[in-house]
């Protein structure tokens, strides 16, 4: 298992390099939670969140939807805006693909996306197993 603390996840939020020119942060929620706004403190970039489900929270994580759903209703404008949309982990890419339909939708104009660890537009580890969050008691 791979485990990961605060401070190494800070330090890599630091230091990656994102060559996308973003207005906004989208974190889903809940796994995205914390990444999300770590960056949206570093790049002092508004900050909002789309609560999404595929997965429960055992260790690993069992998927418990046949797709992935929106859990809450989720507003805004996003007309023209370039999104940095952001999540713990992405083990197949379903979440962050249903994410960005969805502000596809909102108006978003162009949508990048930063993972902790699996597939993403920027990813700080890739996905070889079982993942412990400092977050995920």
């Amino acid at each position: 298992m791979e485990d990961f603390t605060f401070h190494s996840i800070f330090q890599s939020l630091k230091e990656i390099k994102i060559s996308f020119d973003f207005d906004i942060v989208v974190g889903i929620a809940r796994g995205g939670i914390i990444p999300s706004s770590i960056l949206s403190f570093i790049y002092e970039k508004e900050l909002f969140l789309i609560w999404l489900n595929l997965y429960g929270e055992g260790m690993p994580p069992k998927r418990i939807q046949e797709k992935p759903k929106l859990m809450r209703p989720f507003k805004g404008d996003f007309s023209g805006k370039k999104i940095l949309l952001v999540d713990d982990l992405s083990k197949t890419g379903e979440t962050i693909e249903f994410a960005k339909r969805i502000l596809k939708e909102k108006g978003a104009s162009e949508i990048k996306s930063l993972v902790l660890v699996g597939k993403g537009d920027y990813s700080l580890a890739e996905f070889k197993g079982c993942v412990k969050f400092p977050w995920k008691f």
